[in-house]
C-alpha cells in the first residue's frame, strides 16, 4: 500500500471514528479528533464553533435530550497533499424515536485535515444540512 493509499485509509477512519464517538456521546474524544484549535461550522444555524473544549461543550449541549441515534458516512473523496489533506462526505443521521427509526436528517461535509504526531485531525470541518429541504432552499432549487 502507498503511503497516500495509507494517508487515505487513514481520513477514511477519522471519519467513521467521529459518528462513532457522537453516537456513544462520548464528546471529549469526539473532541480530540480536531486540532486543538480546530473548527466545526454548521451554516448559518450554529456558526463557528473553535477548539476542543468549546467543541465538547457544543455537541454535550446539541445531544443532550435527543434520541438514541447512528451516523452513516458514505461517497467519500479525499485528496492528501504531504501532511495537509481535503475530504468530502456523504452523512446521514438516523433515530430511534418511539415510532421507530426514522431518517432525521442527511447533508455532507466539506473538510480541511492536517497530520499531527497523533494522526489525521480535523482542522476545519464544514457540516451542510442537505435533507430535509429547507423552505428557502426549495424556492432557490
Amino acid at each position: 500500500m502507498t503511503d497516500h493509499a495509507r494517508d487515505a485509509e487513514a481520513i477514511r477512519s477519522l471519519l467513521s471514528t467521529y459518528g462513532r464517538m457522537l453516537d456513544a456521546r462520548d464528546y471529549i474524544a469526539w473532541a480530540a479528533l480536531f486540532t486543538p484549535d480546530g473548527a466545526w461550522h454548521g451554516g448559518d444555524a450554529y456558526g463557528l464553533i473553535k477548539g476542543r473544549d468549546d467543541l465538547a461543550r457544543f455537541a454535550t449541549r446539541e445531544f443532550a435530550g435527543t434520541p438514541p441515534c447512528i451516523h452513516i458516512f458514505g461517497s467519500i473523496a479525499v485528496e492528501v497533499e504531504g501532511d495537509a489533506a481535503s475530504a468530502w462526505s456523504r452523512w446521514m443521521l438516523i433515530e430511534q424515536r418511539p415510532e421507530g427509526l426514522t431518517i432525521a436528517l442527511a447533508g455532507s461535509y466539506a473538510d480541511q485535515l492536517v497530520r499531527l504526531p497523533e494522526g489525521w485531525r480535523f482542522l476545519h470541518r464544514r457540516v451542510a444540512l442537505d435533507l430535509p429541504v429547507m423552505p428557502e432552499r426549495a424556492e432557490d432549487g
